[in-house]
């Protein structure tokens, strides 16, 4: 488990810098699995040569999903692509288009739209190393929904690290993606979830949310202090409930 999880959303741009989070995770989260990646690293060593692009393609579902499960996404730092919806349309884009596709996997940012009308993209994935991520996202209910299966499984693992053997382990229900979304304001400055600082007493496991700034996650979760804190996640065990706390007279909040 890490000691953090850290987010910080480009409203802009629907672009997510996180931290403490597997491309595993992202998999598992997303909703809109993509059908054809296109690999935004000009020397890649896995997928098809595209002769119109002069990049290199993965094409097809099953390909993308053996893709997903290859070491050269779990676990290689500098893994970018971007999906595309249909061949046909990738071999439409104008030199222009492909030339800011170039620009965009080599300087990891956009110069115009970061979703292409011809790729039809959900989203344009990199990998920083370290379990640091930049994702565009069309639809940002896509990262609510992994991080909040993430502190699902968080959760799930810290109220049953105790359980012996022979004691059957405690269910927790899923962490609705909805309930995040009131987290938006503190995430658009970015969010630390110390996870070195939650606690499981009287049957409720509490995780602190500081908040943060786009290079917070370098910080120790021992540098926070409780007065910093602006919300808080919290697990009934009990009643196997889901509640989050947010200081909503915070001045990141007066001009929402």
């Amino acid at each position: 488990m890490p000691d953090t999880l850290f987010a910080y959303i480009d409203s802009t741009s629907n672009a997510v810098l996180s931290k403490g989070f597997s491309p595993n995770d992202f998999v598992d989260g997303i909703v809109h699995q993509p059908k054809h990646l296109l690999l935004l690293d000009p020397v890649a060593e896995v997928g098809e040569y595209e002769p119109h692009t002069g990049l290199k393609i993965i094409n097809s579902h099953e390909q993308v999903q053996q893709f997903f499960n290859n070491k050269a996404f779990t676990h290689s730092k500098g893994t970018k692509w971007i999906d595309f919806n249909d061949l046909a349309m990738l071999k439409e884009l104008t030199p222009l288009e492909i030339s800011e596709l170039l620009y965009f996997g080599h300087m990891r940012t956009h110069l115009h739209s970061p979703f292409f009308y011809k790729l039809q993209n959900n989203f344009v994935y990199f990998n920083l190393g370290n379990d640091t991520m930049r994702v565009y996202y069309r639809y940002l209910d896509e990262f609510y929904r992994i991080l909040a299966s993430k502190l699902t499984r968080i959760v799930l693992e810290k109220v049953n690290d105790r359980r012996s053997f022979f004691r059957k382990g405690s269910s927790v229900p899923p962490l609705d993606g909805e309930l995040l979304k009131e987290l938006y304001p503190i995430l658009q400055e970015g969010a630390i979830f110390c996870l070195d600082l939650s606690e499981l007493k009287n049957k409720l496991y509490r995780i602190p949310i500081f908040l943060s700034d786009e290079k917070g996650w370098r910080r120790s979760p021992r540098n926070y202090k409780k007065e910093q804190q602006i919300a808080e996640i919290t697990y009934d065990t009990a009643k196997q409930l889901w509640s989050l706390e947010v200081e909503n007279d915070d001045p990141v909040f007066s001009f929402r």
